[in-house]
């Protein structure tokens, strides 16, 4: 009888986990499998797939045992397969079924790459890895990147294979390298057949066409080709691209001048009606309505992330329109990657790097960073979701990423709108480097220290320290008495307002 929370969901299944166990320890020789090198395949931790389940499971293809078998992606199956087929020579397809002996050789290995038990029978398991590696490579041969018919394929391919992008680029949907290799030794698929350092160049090329960022464009940079798979290589390759809201209330506080002109249309109305003091009161609200408001409003910046109510936590940074509105920072363009970034506190100058944002951005950003904490160790730096957190906390309305778009820093196939959606949405990942700051904590230390001593951020932080939480009773109480007087009016109007009603 098996236990009711076993991950093993039959007899059979036990069976299959006795044999896996046989075969790691034979009874002739141990087999050679380094079990302190991690998994590079890896599930999504829930705490990262809660606000956005869909950007980390594939909505279309399923690449690998995780997805392979889901219900909903096995339509695909049918396509992948044709695609394979046609990707192959006869030869090649002659051999297909030594491939899947060679896999369920290796099998220790296969498995020591996924971080969950696979409960599936080594033939079966073979073949997902074989069918799926050479449709893989086939994707990124074909695949026809920003220009339409480059690497010969047509401009109708690239909208369907466009949209596979994000599914090939999940985590839980990658092939390991080792295997893939393996398939590509026995079929004699180039570069899979030669060494290392062709096999390299053909991930490159893939991940330059699909990168949100900048890619390291020097040939030295070989990613270590053994346990990792095409998440890994585009995460290496942007990594090492290097080239040597405090104001709502004040908007809010502004805005009531709506209560003015709807207390002057009440006022007006008194006066009409001849009440006592009415016309006093016009005067004054008459001197209200010619006060500059606008010209007020342009001291402060509209919108303060403390009062927007975000759905996620972000990093403490005004924003791209705060920094450029209230503290005349300017966005300039770095030509190399996110260890580039910085701030120039004498030139007021915060220098990016560009992104490139499509339908597929989402998905990849969130995958890289969920990468990066897979194989992150105690103390390591976070350095990609670093520089997502980062965007994140300076992106917060459309308005922001125009700034940003018109300096050339961001490019999007979207609105200004879905751009920024995309940075709301994510929550912040990192906490303060223990080992010292990097490069993007000094600049936002930097930024926040300059920022906070603006005089005009200071008065503001006061007035909604100690004036705030008085500011919805008095609003309440001005609203009071309009209607005592507007009440008091109408007695008058009624019964007279002689003497004998005030004795």
């Amino acid at each position: 009888m098996m236990c009711s929370n076993s991950m093993l969901s039959s007899l059979g299944s036990e069976k299959r986990w006795v044999i896996e166990m046989c075969k790691t320890f034979p009874q002739d020789h141990v087999m050679d499998i380094d079990f302190d090198t991690p998994p590079c395949v890896c599930r999504v931790p829930e705490s990262f797939t809660q606000a956005n389940p869909q950007a980390y499971a594939p909505q279309r293809v399923g690449m690998g045992p995780y997805h392979h078998f889901r219900p909903d992606l096995y339509a695909m199956q049918r396509k992948k397969l044709a695609a394979v087929t046609k990707f192959l020579n006869a030869e090649q397809l002659q051999n297909f079924q030594l491939v899947v002996e060679v896999l369920m050789q290796r099998e220790p290995l296969l498995r020591a790459c996924y971080d969950q038990y696979l409960d599936l029978d080594p033939m079966t398991l073979a073949w997902i890895v074989a069918i799926d590696a050479v449709y893989l490579l086939q994707f990124m041969k074909n695949y026809p990147g920003k220009t339409s018919g480059e690497d010969g394929a047509s401009a109708t391919q690239k909208p369907g294979m466009e949209s596979l992008v994000g599914d090939i680029l999940m985590l839980e949907n990658q092939i390991p390298l080792v295997l893939l290799k393996e398939v590509g030794r026995v079929l004699q698929i180039s570069p899979c057949d030669g060494d290392n350092n062709a096999l390299f160049e053909e991930y490159r090329a893939f991940c330059c066409k699909v990168s949100p960022l900048e890619v390291n464009e020097q040939k030295w940079l070989l990613v270590d080709m053994g346990r990792g798979h095409l998440l890994h290589v585009l995460y290496v390759l942007i990594i090492n691209n290097s080239k040597d809201q405090e104001f709502e209330f004040c908007k809010k506080l502004m805005s009531e001048s709506v209560v003015v002109d709807n207390l002057k249309t009440c006022v007006d109305i008194a006066v009409a009606g001849g009440l006592p003091g009415a016309a006093i009161a016009q005067q004054h609200l008459s001197f209200l309505g010619k006060v500059p408001w606008e010209r007020i409003l342009s001291l402060f910046k509209t919108g303060d992330p403390d009062e927007q109510n975000h759905l996620v936590e972000e990093i403490d940074i005004p924003s791209v329109s705060q920094l450029k509105e209230i503290a005349d920072v300017t966005f300039e363009l770095t030509p190399g990657g996110i260890r580039d970034v910085k701030y120039d506190e004498a030139a007021k100058k915060f220098y990016l790097p560009v992104i490139n944002l499509n339908s597929n951005s989402e998905v990849i950003l969130r995958n890289l960073v969920a990468y990066e904490a897979a194989i992150s160790t105690p103390g390591s730096t976070l350095k990609f979701a670093e520089y997502v957190d980062l965007m994140c906390g300076i992106i917060d309305t459309p308005k922001d990423v125009e700034i940003l778009r018109k300096a050339e820093i961001i490019k999007s196939d979207l609105s200004d709108t879905e751009t920024a959606c995309i940075f709301n949405g994510m929550r912040k990942t990192t906490g303060k480097n223990e080992n010292g700051s990097t490069n993007i904590e000094k600049a936002i230390d930097t930024v926040n220290e300059q920022f906070d001593n603006i005089t005009r951020v200071k008065v503001c932080r006061f007035i909604k320290k100690h004036v705030y939480t008085s500011w919805k009773f008095l609003t309440f109480l001005s609203t009071v008495l309009v209607l005592m007087l507007l009440t008091l009016q109408a007695f008058c109007e009624v019964y007279g307002c002689g003497r004998r009603w005030f004795k």
